[in-house]
């Protein structure tokens, strides 16, 4: 497992590390979606600033939409920042965030400041 999950208490923090693979972005996705206090996030943070690199496809980005677009239904007030400084990131949450199957606004940043100051911002309608 190359991810740890952060509860916080308004979001949780993913922070991947290592060599992440997509059985470990899908897991990350499950775990979280399974969890209890699912219903009360408003974010979820992205951090993909210690990994050394990332094994995924576009059908991996796929998937994790679909499970999203599912996990709606029970809360639709989910923001996602993605943190990444790594090509191959940016390219693959690109990709979720203009998927027709993406049911959370979704914005990539550098660094954690960034997107912490995005997700305190009132979302606008």
């Amino acid at each position: 497992m190359s991810y740890e999950i952060i509860w916080e208490p308004r979001g949780v923090v993913k922070r991947y590390f290592g060599h992440v693979t997509s059985a470990d972005m899908v897991q990350s996705v499950t775990d979280v979606e399974g969890n209890p206090r699912f219903d009360d996030l408003r974010y979820v943070i992205n951090d993909f600033l210690a990994i050394d690199d990332i094994s995924s496809s576009q059908k991996d980005v796929d998937d994790i939409s679909v499970l999203d677009k599912g996990a709606s239904f029970t809360n639709p007030q989910i923001r996602i920042a993605v943190v990444t400084i790594s090509p191959d990131v940016t390219a693959l949450a690109t990709a979720y965030a203009e998927s027709s199957m993406n049911a959370y606004p979704t914005k990539i940043f550098a660094s954690l400041s960034e997107a912490r100051s995005w997700l305190d911002a009132p979302e606008q309608a």
